[in-house]
């Protein structure tokens, strides 16, 4: 192989962070459009966010498998074989285009670990992208139901269906200390009441 496998291997993991980071937004659109969950919208209207879901998964594909015919990369005419050892720099064409990205993680594709990392780095700015993003949506929606937020206590997705990601996490977290403050006061105690622990500093809790 005479080209650089650092060279390959930074080509292949901006293509590949490009391609999991917009089908990971398509896709999260997809769902929190489908569930209500208006928080996370990229847009303030259902039907808009969800096809502009559907757009982003498909230019994922699209990019991502059509790049080797208009970027330079170890994929140039001629040089597409069954092993990566033969490749060379340039631009591939159609007949090879199936087999461009089938390179050997030691001439520079990317290994298990790789895509792990950057999926999940996708993952993580595909989520980073709708909460920001739906911040704006949720201030920008008009035709929003507006929830007094003193008296409203609800949390979670559930809370997310009408406020932005900033504005329900101190609900949830306050929410989620209260539980588990009444856990622990009710649920374990009651659960370990019969435990020498008890015995010794009071007995029963019944």
């Amino acid at each position: 192989m005479s080209v650089n496998p650092n060279d390959v291997r930074n080509l292949f993991e901006s293509h590949y962070f490009l391609f999991a980071f917009l089908s990971s937004l398509g896709t999260l659109q997809i769902a929190v459009t489908s569930s209500g969950i208006r928080g996370l919208w990229l847009t303030p209207y259902c039907r808009v966010t969800r096809w502009l879901g559907i757009f982003c998964i498909i230019m994922g594909i699209l990019i991502f498998f059509g790049q080797p015919l208009f970027v330079d990369g170890p994929w140039a005419e001629g040089s597409v074989q069954a092993e990566s050892t033969t490749r060379e720099w340039g631009i591939a064409s159609w007949d090879e285009l199936a087999g461009a990205r089938n390179v050997n993680d030691i001439h520079g594709g990317l290994d298990g670990v790789d895509q792990a990392f950057w999926f999940s780095l996708a993952v993580i700015s595909a989520f980073a992208v709708s909460v920001f993003v739906g911040a704006l949506s949720v201030k920008a929606d008009t035709k929003e139901i507006r929830v007094d937020a003193k008296g409203d206590v609800t949390d979670g997705l559930t809370g997310l269906g009408h406020r932005s990601y900033f504005s329900n996490l101190p609900i949830s977290m306050r929410n989620f200390r209260l539980e588990v403050r009444k856990f622990w006061r009710d649920g374990v105690r009651s659960a370990d009441r019969w435990s020498l622990i008890q015995l010794i500093f009071g007995g029963s809790t019944e």
